[in-house]
């Protein structure tokens, strides 16, 4: 038995060049769910937003019995993780995120920004995805098989280069604009600062430090003691000139 199977431009990343936004013939020789037909060409489930047969949405469970028309749609940001879909129909409660090995950069930029992300270079595939599953994080990587494992539910496959432009492409896709929280967590801990007065730290600070600031904060876990020096201007200028804004 053969269906027709037609994927949004958007996976254009992960298909063949005859592939590309084109129809094509696929042959079934077995039972197949569609999760299982659409990886087998290279596309993570991860990726998708939406699958049509025959016109009448279905989920990646679904089976094809007969000759039909297969529509892969890709999911358009923002992506809405905190909301109920057919693909996927229990919704996270927060937006958390784990970082694999080849985008620990990125992770820690969005630390930066307040986000709550979990990152190791000692973390195994199989450990991201378990992670993934039982904290209910979104997985960030560059890594497209990872991406194939069943546990994951919610993630992107990071496309840029650059940590600051994959940064861009995190903000945007699952639109992280307003719940930015610059300078509001440990980037060696990813827990949350808390103000300490600067009686409680003066013991641990540099002369200029002592004598220009007066603002502090600091860890609850590792007790690393944060202001916002030129080293904060420096990067909140950064973040601002890619067209982030920063308003917390």
């Amino acid at each position: 038995m053969k269906i027709f199977i037609q994927f949004e431009r958007q996976f254009d990343f992960f298909l063949t060049n005859d592939k590309n936004g084109n129809r094509f013939e696929y042959f079934l020789n077995r039972k197949a769910s569609v999760k299982d037909i659409i990886e087998s060409l290279g596309v993570p489930h991860t990726e998708v937003g939406r699958i049509d047969f025959n016109n009448q949405e279905i989920n990646f469970s679904y089976i094809p019995l007969s000759q039909g028309v297969l529509h892969v749609h890709a999911i358009h940001p923002p992506f809405a993780v905190l909301s109920p879909s057919v693909l996927r129909p229990m919704p996270l409660n927060t937006m958390k995120f784990i970082a694999d090995i080849n985008v620990i950069r990125l992770g820690r930029l969005l630390i930066m920004l307040g986000f709550d992300v979990s990152y190791s270079s000692l973390y195994s595939d199989s450990e991201i995805a378990d992670i993934a599953e039982t904290e209910c994080r979104i997985v960030l990587t560059r890594d497209t098989d990872l991406l194939k494992r069943r546990k994951i539910v919610f993630a992107k496959r990071i496309q840029a280069n650059l940590p600051y432009d994959q940064l861009i492409e995190t903000i945007i896709f699952f639109g992280l604009q307003k719940l930015i929280s610059f300078f509001s967590r440990c980037t060696g801990c990813n827990v949350k600062l808390v103000a300490i007065a600067k009686k409680d730290v003066i013991h641990l600070l540099e002369p200029k430090t002592k004598q220009y600031f007066d603002t502090f904060f600091q860890c609850p876990l590792c007790k690393s003691v944060f202001w916002k020096g030129s080293h904060y201007d420096n990067i909140q200028k950064k973040i601002s000139s890619l067209g982030i804004s920063i308003t917390h």
